[in-house]
């Protein structure tokens, strides 16, 4: 015999019903506290990082969330004096990050600080760091931080 059960009830054969409540996330501290575990530290033996990748890094944060710029073109008028290519296997081989992986946390970075100094909605915010879909920032958000950018913005406001 089938007996319905609230949604968060769970059945065990031959066991009493058991509620379960799905874990929450929320994150109590320090917006630096977020970066530091976003933002991997460099391995101990790579420390001194290559003046080109310091320009690089300056360059994808002077952005503020552009998204229509390209890594060889970015060398040249760095004047790195080095390609794209190898400038990626260098970023990647000194941050322990890709380029691309870098500026897409970089983005959200700057939409979840967005998030919570602003009243704007989430819509806008999406759209002016590159996001088309606002289901797909709100996907990116999510597994970037646990949480979607509205449980975000009220975790923050509290």
């Amino acid at each position: 015999m089938y007996v319905s059960m609230p949604r968060n009830t769970v059945c065990y054969r031959g066991r009493d019903p058991m509620v379960y409540e799905s874990p929450a996330v929320q994150y109590q501290g320090a917006f630096n506290d977020v970066l530091r575990r976003l933002f991997p530290h460099p391995r101990k033996d790579q420390v001194n990082l290559d003046g080109r990748i310091m320009k690089l890094v300056h360059f994808i944060d002077s952005q503020e969330g552009s998204i229509g710029w390209d890594l060889d073109h970015a060398c040249r008028e760095l004047r790195l004096d080095i390609s794209g290519a190898y400038a990626a296997r260098l970023f990647k081989r000194c941050t322990g990050l890709g380029v691309r992986e870098y500026s897409k946390k970089k983005r959200l970075l700057m939409a979840a600080e967005r998030l919570t100094t602003t009243d704007i909605p989430i819509k806008a915010i999406a759209a002016e760091f590159g996001y088309q879909s606002l289901p797909h920032f709100t996907r990116r958000f999510k597994k970037q931080f646990r949480l979607s950018p509205t449980d975000f913005r009220k975790g923050r406001a509290a």
